[in-house]
């Protein structure tokens, strides 16, 4: 009988452990370890918040994205030799908020029109660093590439469709 309790006890530490650890939905469409060829996940580079948590992320103006309709975010950073990528997916509170976040961006970048490719519309900017701008349903991703133009937007790309395959799995 002792241990039994004790069994029990135990079993409930661990689920309760289990579920505390366990990744947010958002976090969950983060490319995984080698989803991508050569690129590997930075070491303590995950950061995730919810709501006014949120402002872990973006170091001043989080309102802004909770303001647009964001409830939670996930930034995480990958790495191959000296090129860096940033991800930043943000899980909107509809898919019609996340069209019109983009948009919202969309403006404040000046680019004339979106592009819409399969199950993603976006757009990509060339400077000061290149970035991809995406939504796909109710999620908002950007993604920065910090490397030569001609590699970022290749990599940038790369990262984006194993995102969009992520997001179209749940």
């Amino acid at each position: 009988m002792k241990y039994s309790r004790f069994s029990v006890v135990l079993g409930l530490v661990f689920c309760i452990a289990t579920v505390a650890i366990a990744a947010s939905p958002v976090e969950k469409m983060l490319p995984a370890k080698n989803s991508v060829k050569g690129f590997s996940i930075l070491a303590d580079s995950l950061q995730y918040g919810k709501g006014n948590d949120i402002a872990k992320i973006y170091d001043g103006g989080y309102e802004l994205y909770t303001k647009h309709g964001v409830i939670d975010a996930a930034r995480q950073m990958y790495q191959n030799g000296s090129d860096y990528i940033e991800i930043t997916i943000h899980t909107m509170k509809s898919p019609q908020a996340a069209m019109n976040f983009l948009k919202y961006w969309q403006k404040e970048n000046k680019i004339k029109s979106l592009t819409k490719t399969g199950q993603s519309t976006g757009f990509i900017i060339s400077k000061p660093d290149v970035s991809m701008h995406f939504v796909v349903g109710k999620y908002y991703t950007t993604i920065t590439a910090f490397n030569s133009p001609d590699k970022a937007i290749k990599n940038v790309k790369t990262f984006s469709s194993v995102i969009i395959k992520r997001i179209a799995k749940g």
